[in-house]
């Protein structure tokens, strides 16, 4: 335990203090998985006694055509806190992280358990709302280079989330319907100082949609009990690739379908 221990401790002062990190995985015989979700879990303890109560959930890396450029296969999970959910009064704070990011994504906050064999309307039915954000990612790790366990026990790569828009789920069956099929079918144009980054589209996540992400968590937290958060933003990864911030930058993202205005961001 006091080698995880120390592990924890160690990531917390990187990002605290700014600086980049060894990689557990260079470091640590055997670096596996679970020991990464295990560290992930003692820096969420040491944060709580810190009062930052968890209060969300990233899901990472669930956009398949980013894959092949990080050296990942599969979508990792990580807590985000009080101190890292930003109200949208608040403003992001790039300066504080290494090598900052912006990503576009979707979250839901769920208000009860479901669990992973619920259909698409029964999973939605679970949650109270869903909406946009962005995501300020960040690497302690050097050039963004890491094996997946390095991620896990890396703050997930978070850094800061920001709700745009929050809508409530419809409580009419048909309009839920409706929901679940925009959530399948919506396009999502990234623009930074005006010029057009990216396009991305809803099957980039897991090659289907959000809701694949957010079950993926279910599944993820029936084995892992105490990683539920109910309430609280869950988002599903990039629909896009992940691009540099600087100070200056304005972002904007427009998605049919979901949602009728221009998001502009600012740092």
């Amino acid at each position: 335990m006091s080698a995880r221990k120390n592990l924890s401790n160690y990531l917390i002062n990187c990002l605290e203090n700014k600086y980049q990190a060894q990689l557990p995985s260079n470091t640590i015989p055997n670096f596996s998985l679970s020991d990464a979700y295990k560290t992930a879990f003692e820096i969420k303890q040491i944060r709580g006694n810190k009062k930052e109560k968890a209060s969300g959930i990233k899901v990472g890396f669930t956009n398949k055509t980013i894959w092949d450029k990080y050296s990942v296969n599969a979508p990792m999970f990580g807590f985000m806190y009080s101190s890292t959910v930003l109200s949208s009064e608040q403003s992001f704070s790039p300066e504080k992280f290494l090598e900052p990011k912006f990503e576009p994504e979707i979250f839901f906050k769920l208000s009860k358990k479901p669990h992973s064999e619920m259909s698409d309307i029964d999973l939605i039915s679970c949650c109270e709302s869903f909406g946009i954000g962005v995501e300020l990612v960040q690497s302690i790790y050097k050039g963004w280079t890491f094996k997946l366990p390095d991620t896990v026990a890396g703050f997930g790569l978070h850094g800061q989330y920001k709700i745009l828009e929050e809508i409530e789920i419809p409580s009419d069956e048909n309009n839920r319907v409706a929901l679940i099929d925009n959530l399948k079918n919506f396009n999502l144009t990234l623009r930074k100082n005006n010029n057009i980054l990216e396009q991305g589209k809803s099957k980039n996540i897991l090659e289907e949609s959000p809701l694949t992400a957010l079950r993926s968590y279910i599944e993820f937290c029936e084995k892992n009990l105490d990683w539920l958060v109910l309430n609280g933003p869950i988002t599903t990864g990039t629909i896009t690739d992940a691009y540099d911030i600087n100070k200056a930058d304005v972002f904007s993202c427009e998605l049919d379908h979901l949602f009728e205005k221009k998001f502009v961001v600012k740092f």
